[in-house]
């Protein structure tokens, strides 16, 4: 299944995550570790937001488009659909808001520009978010199991 897939990717990459904030207890990251961290936290969005996408073609068709869909797929994760329960709870998605407008400042600014403490506070945040996203995606992968047992 894609989706165990992207969850086993997702879980190395917060693991990384992790470690970086460990590093954080001796002291504030340096400039480079910056970087890498900001990298680190764009790329943990792209994998929820991949294994959004992954349920939504299966079960819905497509992704939404035009120029705002980033957004509307993170919405359309909180409301069930005729074809499945909702992946995630209001407040979950509440907390990915952030890490979704993070990813574009990551794209375009140049690495330097990056602050330190902007990447730090997020990734306290991340961190602390991680357990609620992980079992809403646990849940609905129960149910997605569920579904294909009774079949």
């Amino acid at each position: 299944m894609d989706l165990r897939v992207e969850r086993s990717k997702l879980e190395t990459l917060v693991e990384g995550l992790r470690v970086a904030c460990r590093s954080l207890d001796q002291d504030s990251l340096p400039p480079l570790r910056v970087d890498a961290v900001a990298l680190r936290l764009q790329s943990s969005y792209t994998g929820i937001e991949c294994c959004f996408v992954l349920i939504v073609r299966a079960i819905n068709g497509a992704p939404p488009d035009g120029a705002d869909w980033h957004r509307r797929l993170l919405d359309r994760m909180t409301v069930a659909s005729p074809a499945r329960p909702a992946l995630l709870r209001a407040d979950t998605a509440q907390g990915l808001v952030e890490r979704l407008r993070f990813r574009p400042v990551v794209r375009h600014l140049y690495a330097y520009e990056l602050e330190a403490e902007q990447v730090e506070r997020l990734l306290g945040k991340v961190l602390g978010l991680w357990p609620e996203v992980s079992s809403d995606l646990d849940q609905f992968t129960a149910w997605l199991l569920e579904l294909f047992e009774a079949l």
